[in-house]
């Protein structure tokens, strides 16, 4: 048991080797840190979302290329559709192409004998040329030098619809070498086909026997239209003879 005399001079040990207890309180904390952390979360989250619209855009914009390049492989159906009506379109099966019968206008199979200025697209808005009615509307009412009822459309697959129109290139509605009702001669583009081989192969010369027939080829040009899905819209243009 300690004594009143060893408690008072433990008491005093403890005061001189120990210091005092601070009883002062810490400093208060700014929260700077959880700000910062705050802002670049902030920063974080927006760079995320503009990835993520930037992966979005580009998706759409893949899927854009994807269906134009569709609806342009699939004019070719309109080009097909024109081939077939200018070589067996005529009473019996008989071809347009190079007949009497391709002097004057089918409207109702989309046919033109003469190449017109026209505005394919529409989007020229000029009076002067011509519109084709795509959508059969009357041309919606645009006022035009005329409006030209293309052929009923041609189902093309994977939901593209194809429209097409054929205009011969040819200025009057006559037979190429003829001449119209002023004497006007018939200006039409033309081709002219290979004849028999020259006797001696290999040399042109002029004066040696022709190359090529004197009678010239009708050119026609058969333009497509496709509306494909998502509203796109393809113009394809095809100049054939026969």
């Amino acid at each position: 048991m300690r004594t009143p005399e060893l408690r008072k001079n433990f008491a005093s040990g403890l005061m001189a080797g120990i210091p005092a207890c601070s009883n002062a309180f810490p400093k208060r904390q700014r929260g700077v840190v959880l700000v910062l952390t705050l802002i670049v979360l902030v920063a974080m989250t927006l760079a995320a979302i503009a990835l993520v619209r930037s992966v979005d855009t580009g998706n759409v914009v893949a899927g854009n290329m994807a269906f134009k390049q569709g609806a342009t492989q699939a004019g070719d159906a309109g080009t097909e559709a024109g081939i077939a009506f200018l070589r067996t379109g005529g009473v019996g099966g008989i071809p347009i192409a190079g007949d009497p019968a391709s002097y004057v206008d089918i409207p109702d199979q989309g046919y033109y004998a003469t190449g017109q200025n026209l505005d394919m697209t529409g989007n020229s808005h000029n009076s002067s040329f011509g519109l084709v009615d795509w959508d059969f509307n009357n041309c919606n009412g645009v006022a035009a030098t005329g409006c030209l009822i293309p052929a009923q459309p041609v189902e093309a697959g994977a939901g593209n619809k194809v429209i097409y129109i054929i205009t011969r290139l040819c200025s009057q509605a006559i037979a190429p070498n003829a001449n119209g009702p002023s004497g006007t001669p018939n200006d039409c583009v033309t081709f002219l086909a290979q004849g028999g081989q020259s006797p001696k192969r290999g040399e042109l010369k002029y004066g040696l026997d022709r190359r090529f027939s004197l009678v010239p080829i009708e050119v026609y040009r058969i333009t497509s239209r496709v509306k494909g899905p998502r509203n796109t819209f393809s113009y394809v243009e095809t100049i054939v003879h026969f």
